[in-house]
């Protein structure tokens, strides 16, 4: 792919790693253990309904737009997104209201479901403008925006919570915040776009029919999530749930790596297979298993090998102990779940069988679950993380399996040999180190074996690309050197 496009995300990168991090740091200080514990179940809750109710439309606005520019009808592309907005938006604001007027609920809890469900619509909209950037391979526009929105409702959310003292419902408004403010900035273009174009139920029920089944599928695990937290919660307190969505949020950068290299390859794979075919789709695809490996093998290894140092860095003295523990766990669940979300399910929506996926997605959630509740009471919050990693790795073999038989997705053997051979001589490097290392010098030397490693097996054309390199800095020194000779 077009290296200026993928390193056009590096920002966003950054400033999604800094911004999950030092969330983490600030909520997990400025917090209670309890209070942090109920802010993280509500954000799964809300991460999950936010799922159900509008990825659906969301996924459309990736997978239709090269469909819609085709066809030359982008103009009711974007009228249709905008008229589901409105009607999704409006209808989730009026039954948050009508339940929170009557349902009778304390007042911490009308105020944290209040500015959850208005930060979830208003995400919903930027959702909208960020997805069409990257089907518009519009990468500039997507990461500045998508930058803009994260620091935004970070910095308001830390100003909520020490200046108003809004707790746990704090972050939500901050979010609420930067969302409205982005929204402003997208409004103006989302109508331009749609200026001219009309608004068809025909089409709207296509967008439902491709993805209602995606997002009943990404729901069912963020479903399947936030019952786990119940479960942890109900069965070893607030404090050992505090712990374990500590411990979720200190591998973050894993799904960081995954998200970064999705956002960046999923629109040429899509590009790719409706412009050239299956074929052309799986070259892409193999590019992107080959970065992936190269990525998330390390930093699972690595976040696994770090987690007492990282832990005492980043997360409060209440959880950080038992986040430590959970950390190895949690990270090798979030490497089976991210090449199951961002790799694998490519095949089912490369093919529209999101309906297939949903289906399949619900074995490991009942494995999870199962597992949550028969371990929870035995092992605590420890329980709930060797659950998770359980059924995150089932559905990672389900989804391999049964998409080969929609379009292949290649393997690239090669590349999985070398970044796992590269991780090993890391791994041994870290483990050799003394165990009062601080963090800084296991970052820097696993970062320094693994990138030799990664030279010397020659892992995603390395060596032509240092050679490409050194060739380039010798050229420009020998322009920039005079010459001595004797005139």
């Amino acid at each position: 792919m077009n290296g200026a496009r993928f390193l056009s995300l590096a920002p966003l990168q950054v400033v999604q790693a800094l911004v999950g991090f030092g969330a983490l740091a600030a909520f997990t200080r400025l917090m209670s253990a309890e209070e942090f514990g109920r802010y993280a179940l509500a954000l799964s809750l809300s991460m999950a309904a936010h799922t159900l109710l509008f990825t659906w439309a969301e996924s459309a606005a990736f997978r239709f737009f090269s469909i819609s520019q085709a066809a030359r009808r982008t103009a009711d592309h974007y009228a249709t997104l905008i008229a589901i907005a409105v009607v999704l938006g409006l209808a989730t604001l009026l039954v948050t209201g009508l339940v929170l007027t009557n349902a009778g609920f304390s007042a911490e809890a009308n105020t944290l479901a209040a500015f959850a469900a208005g930060a979830a619509v208003l995400r919903f909209i930027t959702r909208l403008g960020r997805e069409s950037d990257r089907a518009a391979l519009a990468f500039g526009r997507y990461a500045l925006l998508e930058t803009a929105y994260l620091a935004l409702g970070f910095a308001a959310g830390i100003a909520f919570l020490t200046v108003i003292d809004l707790g746990p419902a704090a972050p939500f408004a901050g979010l609420a915040l930067g969302g409205a403010i982005i929204v402003l900035i997208d409004a103006p273009r989302l109508y331009r776009e749609a200026k001219g174009g009309f608004v068809t139920f025909t089409r709207g029920r296509r967008y439902a029919a491709y993805g209602a089944p995606l997002a009943l599928a990404l729901a069912v695990d963020l479903g399947v999530q936030a019952v786990a937290r119940i479960m942890v919660s109900a069965q070893a307190g607030d404090a050992a749930l505090g712990s374990y969505a500590a411990a979720f949020g200190l591998a973050r950068p894993l799904d960081l790596i995954f998200i970064g290299v999705s956002a960046a390859f999923a629109p040429m794979i899509f590009a790719a297979f409706e412009k050239d075919g299956p074929e052309a789709a799986r070259k892409s695809a193999r590019d992107a298993f080959a970065l992936l490996a190269a990525l998330a093998l390390p930093a699972c290894v690595g976040l696994a090998l770090v987690a007492d140092p990282l832990a005492a860095l980043m997360v409060g003295e209440s959880v950080r102990t038992e986040a430590a523990h959970l950390l190895p766990w949690l990270a090798l669940a979030g490497l089976f779940s991210g090449f199951t979300l961002y790799y694998w399910s490519e095949a089912f929506q490369l093919t529209q069988r999101t309906g297939l996926r949903a289906l399949l997605m619900l074995a490991p959630g009942a494995v999870q679950l199962s597992a949550t509740f028969f371990l929870t009471p035995v092992y605590g919050a420890l329980g709930a993380a060797m659950a998770a990693t359980c059924g995150a790795a089932i559905g990672c073999c389900l989804l391999a399996v049964v998409g080969r038989g929609l379009i292949a997705l290649p393997v690239n053997i090669g590349a999985l040999t070398r970044a796992l051979a590269a991780t090993a001589a890391m791994a041994a490097g870290l483990l050799a180190l003394p165990q009062d290392a601080t963090l800084i010098t296991h970052i820097f030397i696993g970062g320094a074996l693994y990138a030799a490693a990664a030279i010397a097996l020659d892992l995603l054309g390395a060596r032509k690309r240092m050679s490409a390199v050194l060739q380039a800095l010798v050229t420009k020194l020998r322009r920039f050197t005079p010459s001595h000779g004797l005139k």
